[in-house]
């Protein structure tokens, strides 16, 4: 090599190329790995809030069918305290007005032949319905409420839960944070206080059902009116009848049948036909509508209150959960955080998967660990649980939730500021600028 020759230094410069090229293609891996995982964590942590709000959307759907169920069980109970009572009130007409046509030639002896057939009928209804009464109202009360309560108390541990399998699942090496344990409890405290609660019977919690029900029943249970004469200033024929709710613990039903005839200076009842039964809880002396029974045939009224068909196997008003405050008709919701951690020694980076090549002179080889926030990747996700009919209704009016439509729904939301700072120090930082930035 003669002196002064540059032979040599284009290796050099290769050699620092090389070694360049190396660094980069290792920092863009190791960052590569980096955002994966980020990503992989972010979307472990979406899994996780949205598969405990739906679970939590799905119980208050449950609760909402069961309330449905509850409302029509309570209908078929009327309609059978209905029959009986109008079963009774039939016999009794028949038999009168048999009596009354005795002295008519085959009138008198056909209707007395018709009203002994009814008896027969009547006494099997009497005799078969008030046990079917009697089962339904429990399976409301012992059944249905208490497969209510069940699911409404562990509709938070089964979200608990699924946020742990939800994220293992998805990425096994993460770990739910502490934070996720404190948003569980202000979960909880809105889940207990925040959104439903129970009705208790005596207090007027159950006023807005019981109102409900009565509108529930059909045409022959809620009233079983009738003008049966021609519309005349002198002479009337009263059929009136109805079956009514009567303080939280009485279905009672009443059919009443009387001529009035109206003088220049008043009028006159003459009952023809009454009857009435009841199921109850515990004695009731209020009365009912009962389709105008009361005001319009007053006389045969209190011979069918005589009369009274009463059994005691109704267990009252089944004490429903519904949304908190329901008349005020406003939008409720719930929201559910996850905050999960992936620990920086669990991140495939270039200075762990070549440990070997990267091993520095003092024997360290975690290059990136004291990069991390918190020594690790974090990620944040909220759901809400929200009411949302999945159509308009058909009168145009706006549907607020309740626990009687199964319209409970769950999505993403961005998580805010309170979320955000409450998670904060297991994120490690001190202060989220997202929860104090405008």
């Amino acid at each position: 090599m003669r002196p002064g020759s540059s032979t040599g230094q284009a290796l050099v410069l290769a050699l620092v190329f090389a070694a360049v090229l190396a660094g980069g293609s290792l920092w863009v891996f190791t960052w590569g790995q980096v955002v994966n995982d980020k990503l992989r964590l972010q979307n472990a942590a979406d899994a996780a809030a949205y598969s405990a709000a739906v679970w939590e959307a799905r119980s208050l759907n449950f609760q909402a069918y069961t309330n449905r169920a509850i409302v029509a069980n309570e209908v078929a109970v009327a309609q059978f305290v209905s029959l009986r009572s109008w079963s009774s009130y039939l016999g009794r007409t028949l038999g009168n007005l048999s009596r009354i046509t005795s002295w008519l030639p085959g009138v008198g002896p056909a209707l007395a032949s018709v009203a002994q057939g009814w008896r027969t009928v009547d006494q099997t209804l009497q005799a078969s319905l008030p046990p079917a009464e009697t089962a339904i109202s429990h399976w409301n009360a012992d059944v249905l409420v208490t497969a209510q309560s069940v699911m409404h108390q562990q509709a938070l541990i089964g979200a608990a839960d699924l946020v742990s399998a939800v994220t293992h699942d998805n990425l096994p090496q993460a770990t739910v944070s502490d934070a996720t344990r404190l948003l569980q409890l202000r979960n909880a405290n809105d889940w207990q206080n925040g959104l439903t609660t129970k009705n208790r019977r005596g207090g007027g919690d159950l006023t807005r059902f019981v109102g409900l029900l009565m509108e529930s029943r059909d045409g022959f249970a809620a009233d079983r009116r009738a003008d049966l004469l021609p519309a005349n200033p002198f002479v009337d024929l009263r059929k009136r009848g109805g079956t009514d709710l009567i303080n939280e613990s009485t279905w009672r039903g009443m059919d009443t049948l009387s001529l009035h005839i109206d003088y220049w200076l008043g009028s006159t009842e003459t009952p023809l036909g009454w009857g009435a039964a009841e199921n109850r809880l515990r004695v009731v002396t209020t009365r009912g509508l009962h389709g105008g029974s009361w005001r319009d045939n007053p006389r045969a009224s209190r011979l069918a209150n005589a009369a009274m068909l009463t059994r005691q196997g109704y267990a009252g008003v089944p004490e429903i959960r519904d949304v908190i405050r329901p008349r005020q008709q406003v939008d409720l919701s719930l929201r559910y955080a996850v905050a999960l951690s992936l620990p920086g020694e669990n991140l495939l980076t270039a200075d762990r998967v070549m440990t070997p090549a990267l091993e520095l002179p003092d024997g360290s080889v975690s290059l990136l660990d004291p990069l991390y926030a918190g020594k690790g990747l974090h990620a944040l996700s909220t759901a809400e649980v929200f009411f949302r009919r999945p159509v308009e209704r058909s009168d145009g009016r706006r549907e607020f939730p309740s626990l009687f439509s199964p319209y409970w729904q769950a999505h993403l939301v961005e998580p805010d500021s309170r979320e955000r700072s409450l998670t904060a120090p297991s994120r490690g930082v001190t202060v989220d600028p997202f929860a104090v930035l405008p």
